[in-house]
């Protein structure tokens, strides 16, 4: 991805940007609420580790196979009518989970909700490459945004399961999915009719997924720069797929309440809130990828480090550390996506990503519980974080060894 001199910043206003920040805000901090309320629910459940994962990967499943085809109908159509449509999903799938208690069911029930959150996900990641343009310092606002999702999310999240018990907990998670419909709802229409968005109404025949959209996504994953960005991203969600699983259900098994563990999640999402505003000035002394990749690592080793600390403050500062990682890492990933999907290509650009980060986020936590179900439940973290820190070792090797590829 080669550098190329800094446009001048998009003079976006305000009604356009507001709605876009709160699409984003409500669907990216969906799962970190989820993260907070299946774990345990499924604990109290008295469902094995390896059930735990098996369920909370379930939602990645259709995101994975379907998500360029959602990326494509986007650029086609534009991003907030199919928003609106797949985040009825979610809005209907949630409250069932503590009716559905037949394992199948609730497998079911994941499934269609992780393909609404990520339709959410990917809608206002679409608006935001086709209304901001690549800008850093929209970026950097988006991803604080998002980060202020999971400030505020995961700690509402614990208190409501905490002091009302599981109707609480899901009626919070209810309550994110439909902030996301709503925020849609206002979000700007597909910017010109020029893209191809909006030519016409939805047929049936445009559900239907189409071989040339997944042909061009392969050709646009196999440009040099874009391979190792999506390589990074799949690492970096890895990380963050340890946090929205096993994360909180070890902490409760060694005596936290989920109102701490809420608060723990607040603490690193606040700290990466920071670490997005803090990505221009860094950018100018460490050169982007590298930035990329550094952060990446701090935000693996310190959850992969979660089993060696059993004191809150320990938990705290680490949480903080890895926030930080994930902060800094976010922004730059969108803006070195967005500027090479090409602006008619958004949608295929954020599914590429949104494709990647499924089958990371799949892979994860199904391993980690066959890990636990097998060894330990501390053994999954240090043998998870060991294969993501090798993928990274193995990335920067290839960054260092081509100084002719810039970023």
């Amino acid at each position: 991805m080669k550098t190329t001199p800094t446009p001048a910043e998009p003079d976006v206003p305000w009604r356009v940007q507001l709605p876009i920040y709160l699409t984003g805000f409500f669907s990216n901090s969906l799962n970190d609420v989820a993260g907070i309320i299946l774990p345990l629910w499924l604990h109290g459940q008295n469902a094995s580790a390896a059930t735990v994962g098996l369920v909370i990967g379930a939602r990645h499943i259709l995101p994975f196979f379907f998500a360029i085809h959602g990326g494509a109908l986007m650029d086609r159509f534009g991003a907030r009518r199919l928003m609106v449509w797949c985040c009825l999903l979610s809005i209907f799938a949630i409250p069932l989970f503590p009716i559905v208690v037949w394992l199948p069911g609730v497998f079911l029930l994941q499934m269609l909700n992780g393909y609404g959150s990520a339709i959410g996900w990917l809608g206002a990641q679409t608006l935001f490459g086709q209304n901001m343009r690549g800008s850093h310092k929209l970026a950097g606002r988006f991803a604080f945004i998002l980060r202020m999702g999971s400030f505020i999310g995961p700690p509402i999240a614990g208190l409501a399961w905490d002091h009302i018990g599981v109707a609480g907990g899901f009626a919070v998670l209810t309550f994110w999915a439909l902030g996301t419909l709503v925020s849609a709802h206002f979000a700007p229409a597909a910017p010109e009719r020029g893209s191809g968005a909006m030519a016409h109404s939805f047929r049936f025949a445009d559900f239907m997924p189409r071989v040339a959209d997944y042909s061009a996504a392969l050709r646009m994953a196999a440009l040099p720069g874009m391979t190792i960005v999506l390589m990074i991203t799949v690492i970096r969600i890895g990380a963050s797929s340890v946090q929205d699983s096993f994360y909180p259900l070890y902490l409760s098994t060694i005596g936290f309440s989920a109102t701490q563990i809420g608060v723990l999640v607040t603490v690193s999402s606040a700290v990466a809130a920071v670490g997005a505003l803090l990505v221009g000035p860094v950018v100018r002394v460490v050169p982007p990828i590298w930035t990329l990749i550094l952060s990446t690592a701090v935000s693996v080793i310190f959850v992969a480090a979660t089993p060696l600390l059993t004191a809150y403050p320990a938990l705290a500062t680490t949480a903080a550390l890895r926030g930080l990682g994930m902060g800094l890492s976010q922004p730059l990933m969108l803006s070195m996506l967005i500027e090479a999907s090409g602006r008619k290509s958004q949608g295929i650009g954020a599914a590429l990503r949104t494709t990647a980060n499924r089958a990371a986020a799949a892979i994860t936590p199904t391993s980690m519980g066959i890990v636990a179900s097998v060894g330990t439940l501390a053994a999954s973290f240090f043998l998870v974080g060991g294969v993501m820190l090798t993928g990274l070792a193995v990335i920067s090797i290839y960054v260092r060894r081509r100084p002719h590829l810039t970023y």
